[in-house]
């Protein structure tokens, strides 16, 4: 299709006279073509519509796409496509169109289409508002693959930036990245603008959001207050999400970590100059903008106390406490005493009341400081002998055996078997316990717990039981019974009832 300088070309060049052929070599076009606009006489080109066959049946489209919905509200062109092709057959017609060509019929015809409305530009104020999120990102610490939380916040006004990594992101660490941005910035935004995570957040969303107790104090300390923004809207704090993809594509691109605290420390540095980059959009740099915003943030405290939060702990028998899963060393005297830890960004300090008892450095999850102070004990492997095994295995060639079929029916259980066989050891006599073993092996029997009800048996049998052709007149003649014949009868005239009485209440 012509475009309209090549048509207002033609058509001047037909006011003055020229021929079509004249124009067509003027302008490169075919002679059709300059024919074409000279019967049209007009510079604009007209729109060049494309027909359907679903044309004659519109308002049918438009009824189904009106019925066919579901609860809530999402219509169903499946069902739409099925419906109209159905009711054609019925009046004898058919349906050439596919279910693309219908979805494209409602799209050029406006049907169901929602009007795009063109995204909102905010402009916020200096010192007016900030923006806060977090993401998760891939780290390599000392060739091993961690996952970090960068957690960020940037000014509304000049885009400045502040960047921490966090193993882990919670109200805690909220706090002490907020703590921090505030007094690498100098100042504080009246507003912060969050998602509607329960980091921050006790109860609601959006508007109705309600702010958690610590979260509300910590809003007071600085003055400021947190805005969750609605729901299906996170473009409102669209500022902040940027970063994190300029951070993930720049700054982690070809560099090398050995810790958190190496992270950290070169983020801060790239952080200086990535400040100081030109923005196009602004054609000044954040820290040219932060220049006329500092003066209206909000001043800091005299005093910013530092963020910890407490833990009650008891020193376990080996000397330590726990803390995430980690051991920190207590004093000696105080093992099976009950402690109070606070934890703070980088330290954890053992404190008896006000005395503090110890100070060490916080272990990170997925660095090289996060090693055990007492290293573990090394696993066993399956193929290992238990001490208990050898000692079984001495009883004889009976037991041996026994344990070879019993390692080979049990799999996993073995070990527990044996020690299980091991106490019975321990309880019972060598003889007694190589007799039912031998039983069992015998009944294809490897639980072991039946073999204790098989040597209890045994020994009721051959420690408890009468021998046969014993009369209860031998007993006489046992030494236990004459000990126990000598003794003097017991008097139990207090439980005979008298006689005399008994006659006197029954007249």
């Amino acid at each position: 299709m012509l475009d309209r300088e090549i048509r207002t070309a033609i058509l001047t060049l037909a006011a003055k006279g020229r021929r079509i052929r004249e124009i067509s070599r003027a302008v490169g076009v075919s002679r059709n073509s300059v024919k074409a606009v000279l019967e049209q006489g007009e510079a604009q080109p007209k729109a060049r519509e494309r027909g359907s066959q679903l044309d004659g049946y519109l308002d049918e489209v438009r009824r189904l796409h009106a019925i066919c919905r579901h609860k809530d509200g999402k219509v169903n062109m499946v069902r739409v496509w099925e419906k109209l092709r159905d009711q054609l057959g019925e009046e004898g017609k058919r349906l050439e169109a596919s279910y693309s060509t219908l979805t494209w019929f409602c799209r050029e015809r406006g049907i169901g289409v929602e009007q795009k409305v063109a995204a909102r530009r905010i402009v916020t104020e200096p010192a007016e508002e900030s923006q806060h999120d977090t993401s998760p990102h891939a780290v390599e610490l000392s060739g091993k693959k961690v996952t970090r939380q960068c957690a960020s916040l940037v000014l509304g006004y000049s885009r400045m930036l502040y960047v921490q990594y966090y193993p882990r992101f919670d109200r805690f660490q909220m706090k002490v990245f907020l703590t921090e941005a505030f007094q690498y910035l100098e100042g504080v935004c009246r507003r912060c603008v969050i998602d509607n995570t329960s980091v921050a957040l006790a109860c609601g969303a959006g508007k109705n959001a309600q702010m958690a107790a610590e979260v509300e104090a910590f809003e007071k300390r600085f003055g400021f207050h947190f805005m969750a923004h609605e729901l299906w809207h996170s473009d409102r704090k669209g500022k902040v999400e940027r970063p994190h993809h300029f951070i993930e594509r720049n700054f982690l691109i070809g560099r090398s970590f050995i810790d958190d605290a190496d992270l950290n420390r070169q983020l801060l540095e790239w952080l200086e100059k990535a400040n100081r980059r030109r923005l196009r959009e602004f054609k000044a740099s954040p820290v040219e903008l932060f220049a006329a915003e500092k003066p209206r943030l909000l001043p800091l405290p005299v005093y910013v106390p530092e963020v910890y939060r407490l833990w009650p702990r008891t020193v376990d028998p080996y000397g330590c406490v726990s803390v995430h899963g980690y051991k920190y060393p207590a004093p000696a005297a105080y093992i099976g005493k009950d402690l109070l830890v606070r934890e703070t960004k980088d330290r954890v300090i053992l404190l008896d009341g006000h005395q503090e008892l110890a100070a060490h450095p916080k272990k990170i999850e997925g660095s090289p400081q996060a090693a055990l102070p007492h290293p573990a004990a090394p696993r066993r492997q399956k193929s290992a002998q238990l001490a208990e095994e050898g000692k079984l295995k001495a009883m004889g060639t009976a037991m041996t055996a026994y344990l070879a079929a019993l390692k080979a029916a049990r799999g996993t259980r073995y070990f527990w078997s044996v020690r299980k066989l091991w106490r019975l050891l321990c309880q019972y006599r060598d003889a007694d316990l190589l007799a039912a073993v031998i039983r069992a092996h015998e009944h294809g029997m490897f639980d072991v717990n039946r073999i204790e009800t098989i040597l209890l048996q045994n020994v009721a049998q051959s420690d408890y039981q009468l021998p046969l052709g014993f009369e209860a007149a031998d007993f006489e003649d046992l030494p236990e019974y004459r000990r126990g014949a000598v003794t003097p009868e017991p008097d139990l005239s207090e439980y005979i009832p008298n006689r005399e009485e008994e006659t006197e209440n029954d007249h």
